[in-house]
C-alpha cells in the first residue's frame, strides 16, 4: 500500500509542478495528491502496529504522530519561502516528488524478503 502511495504522490507531485491549468489537470493533480497521501497516513499506521513490539505501540505511534505533526508545519514554511524566492511553487512540489520517489525506492529495497510484514509496506 505505501509502495502505491508513494508512487502516486511522486508522480502527482510532478503534474502539479508542471503548472498545467488548474482545470482539470491541476485538480486531478491536487486530489489525487490528497488521496495518496491520506491513504499513506492510514498505512504508515497500521505498519507500527504490525512492526512494533505490543507494549510500544502507543509510543511509536506517538513519535510517528509528531513527526506527522512537523511534516504539517514545516513543509508549508519551505513552501511560501521559495514561492517568495521564485514566484512558484514547482520547486516544492518537484522535491516533494523527489522525497516521495526516494521513499518508493527505499521500499522495495527493504520489502524484499520482509514476508507477510511486505503486504503492510
Amino acid at each position: 500500500m505505501l509502495l502505491v502511495c508513494f508512487a502516486g504522490a511522486a508522480g502527482f507531485a510532478v503534474f502539479a509542478a508542471a503548472g498545467l491549468a488548474l482545470i482539470p489537470v491541476g485538480t486531478i493533480a491536487f486530489l489525487g495528491l490528497a488521496a495518496v497521501l491520506g491513504a499513506s497516513s492510514g498505512a504508515v499506521f497500521a505498519l507500527v502496529a504490525a512492526v512494533a513490539p505490543a507494549n510500544q505501540v502507543g509510543s511509536v505511534t506517538g513519535v510517528v504522530g509528531a513527526a506527522g505533526g512537523l511534516g504539517g508545519f514545516v513543509p508549508p514554511l519551505v513552501m511560501g519561502a521559495l514561492y517568495g524566492a521564485t514566484g512558484s511553487y514547482a520547486i516544492g512540489y518537484l522535491l516533494l516528488a523527489a522525497v516521495a520517489a526516494l521513499a518508493t525506492g527505499y521500499l522495495v529495497l527493504v520489502r524484499r524478503g520482509r514476508g507477510a510484514l511486505s503486504a503492510a509496506m
